[in-house]
């Protein structure tokens, strides 16, 4: 399969070691999840199809694939499947053939979805969000189907234990990324700030909306199960780290008019919003990325 070799290069060359790893930890939470209840099993089902729509849905590549790959839709349709296995794994594990084999199907059913989601225009967005945060008024418009459900979903849920972080977990996603593509470098930093200016009003906009959407949220969650109240609170820790670390590792790499490739780190800082052990490695990640940042940015706004 073509797809399926292209995506062995890739993550040969991105990820190396990691990828069993990564697929084992995968394993490990489905199986953990599932373990609980059959209502959690199917909830994880429903959050990772739901995020693996939401991805081919907003796919750039799939116009190449149709044109320059012979049988496209079965090569994704493959690859989906591959690609959710150590989930459904985790929901055999513990005897959930219905909903591990309905997840898996849905999976690969996707490949023929070819419905792309645009938002509307919302012509009034500038007036809330001040242009030199371009990419959330890109990012909003372009999401707009997709936020809006997610974070009612969201609501809905905030009493129930965990589900709420899964909603907010996905939520705060969409957010970060609104930072995977570089601007042209006339749209850097239109306002003539320093480097340093310019990264803390970037980090501090991004933590502002987190903070704003999450903790109402959180809080309805800890009235309701106080016993995890820890747990929320290092949640909102742990994306408030991987906020400001997401902005620095867009800055670090930035070549204008480019894409922003894959980081391992992120995977790290990824799981320490949910394995708060992990925390203390995401302040070396941020203080280390902050200064490649700093370096980097400099060539372009202190010139």
């Amino acid at each position: 399969m073509q797809l399926l070799k292209l995506r062995y290069l890739q993550l040969r060359r991105d990820l190396s070691y990691w990828v069993p790893l990564i697929a084992a930890l995968v394993f490990f939470v489905s199986k953990w999840v599932s373990e609980v209840s059959e209502t959690y099993c199917l909830g994880l089902a429903g959050v990772s199809l739901f995020f693996l729509a939401n991805v081919h849905l907003n796919r750039r590549d799939l116009n190449f694939l149709s044109k320059y790959f012979t049988r496209p839709v079965s090569d994704v349709f493959v690859n989906y499947n591959l690609l959710v296995l150590p989930i459904t794994t985790g929901m055999l594990a513990n005897g959930y053939w219905l909903i591990a084999l309905g997840f898996q199907a849905c999976s690969g059913l996707l490949a023929f979805l070819k419905i792309k989601t645009g938002g509307p225009k919302l012509v009034f967005i500038h007036k809330y969000i001040p242009a030199e945060h371009f990419e959330w008024i890109a990012g909003i418009r372009k999401n707009f189907f997709i936020i809006v459900p997610l974070f009612l979903i969201a609501i809905f849920l905030s009493p129930v234990k965990f589900f709420a972080v899964v909603c907010l977990f996905l939520f705060n996603s969409i957010f970060l990324s609104f930072y995977a593509s570089f601007e042209p470098l006339v749209m850097l930093n239109p306002e003539g700030r320093s480097t340093e200016a310019f990264l803390k009003r970037k980090i501090f906009f991004l933590s502002k909306i987190i903070l704003i959407s999450n903790v109402p949220l959180l809080l309805t969650n800890c009235f309701f199960h106080p016993d995890i109240a820890w747990f929320n609170i290092s949640f909102v820790v742990g994306f408030l780290l991987l906020a400001s670390c997401t902005v620095y590792i867009k800055y670090e790499n930035y070549r204008p008019n480019d894409e922003l490739r894959f980081q391992i780190d992120s995977l790290f800082l990824y799981a320490a919003a949910v394995i708060p052990f992990l925390l203390p490695v995401t302040f070396y990640l941020n203080y280390t990325h902050k200064k490649k940042a700093f370096h980097n940015l400099s060539n372009y706004i202190d010139q």
